[in-house]
């Protein structure tokens, strides 16, 4: 027997697919070529014309194919537009995830696209068109990188994990803190730590067995929720912070390759509060 949510959503995975990856023949044409630098809500929140060139590529794309249909964007926000999420059939959307490493010509970047039906994601797009790599998944059809299966890798022991903590810039001193605090506990709890950047890069490397565990605090859901998919469909575990189930406008989650795992690292998590998307 089929899977539901692939005869109703076929649609809607194969022209979002082919309209991401249109969008990154325009990333990949700006990528070395100099960028328009705005700030956002601080001096290290970046937005560049690429990055609003891209949302507006996709959204009108998608509109214009699947007009009732309602969207929840990076840049749509920043720019005023609610973060509501509803039942009803969204987009959610990041155009150029990793915005700081695209403006340096940091290979490390993504497109994400994610969408998502009485508040559950029923595929995750996530698309490096500088380095030609594409994860994908269904849910319930499991996760690919490059048209292969992945799967996550097999660790259990926090003591060989690779762990990813991103340490971008920032001028809250409860967050230095935190994000302080948490490298004085793991580092030597785990084999390394890694950062790439990119929520969206750092899910799907997680998905492929690359890396095994990473939580973070403060990003948004176009960041995690489609990639927080391809894990799952990998075989990995996600979670809020707390050990429940994922809030995705709760700015904050954990995702591990395995439930022993998240079981040795949610107990030495150090959180702060966010205000909520």
């Amino acid at each position: 027997m089929e899977n539901k949510g692939e005869i109703m959503y076929s649609e809607e995975f194969d022209f979002s697919l082919d309209l991401v990856e249109k969008c990154g023949e325009v990333i990949k044409a700006a990528f070395n070529a100099e960028k328009k630098i705005s700030e956002k809500s601080a001096p290290n929140d970046l937005v560049t014309e690429t990055d609003q060139l891209v949302e507006k590529m996709l959204i009108e794309g998608l509109r214009e194919r699947f007009p009732d249909t309602s969207f929840i964007g990076e840049e749509s926000v920043a720019g005023g537009e609610k973060c509501e999420l509803t039942e009803r059939s969204t987009w959610i959307i990041d155009p150029i995830d990793g915005t700081t490493n695209f403006i340096s010509s940091n290979p490390q970047i993504c497109t994400i696209l994610g969408f998502m039906v009485d508040k559950e994601v029923q595929f995750g797009i996530v698309y490096n068109p500088i380095l030609d790599q594409l994860w994908t998944a269904r849910k319930g059809q499991g996760a690919e990188y490059n048209g292969s299966k992945i799967h996550v890798s097999s660790c259990t022991n926090l003591s060989t994990a690779l762990l990813i903590q991103e340490m971008g810039g920032s001028s809250s001193d409860q967050k230095i803190e935190m994000v302080n605090k948490n490298l004085r506990t793991f580092i030597p709890k785990v084999r390394s730590i890694r950062a790439y950047g990119s929520a969206g890069i750092n899910l799907a490397y997680l998905a492929m067995g690359a890396v095994d565990a990473y939580f973070e605090f403060g990003f948004h859901i176009w960041d995690y929720a489609a990639p927080l998919l391809i894990v799952r469909e990998a075989g990995g575990v996600a979670m809020d912070t707390s050990g429940g189930q994922v809030d995705y406008l709760a700015r904050r989650m954990l995702a591990t390759a395995s439930k022993e795992l998240a079981d040795q690292i949610l107990p030495n998590i150090t959180g702060i509060h966010m205000e909520r998307d």
